[in-house]
């Protein structure tokens, strides 16, 4: 009995912290669109602005890479 709820224990504990990894994976995703929107929208962007949206764009894309 004590193997059987160990083992649910700890399978329960993996399984939450899967699920907040996940949950902050999607909510990294979501800033790294909404920061490159904000560059997107500037009427003039900088050459810095384009080299911060073309590393933000990686990012993203690294990030969507290892999550599938």
């Amino acid at each position: 009995t004590a193997i059987v709820g160990t083992t649910i224990a700890v399978e329960t504990r993996y399984a939450k912290s899967a699920e907040v990894k996940a949950q902050l994976e999607e909510y990294y995703a979501k800033q790294l669109k909404l920061r490159i929107l904000e560059i997107d929208l500037k009427p003039q962007p900088t050459p810095s602005d384009r080299a911060l949206r073309q590393y933000l764009l990686q990012e993203l894309n690294k990030g969507n890479g290892s999550t599938r």
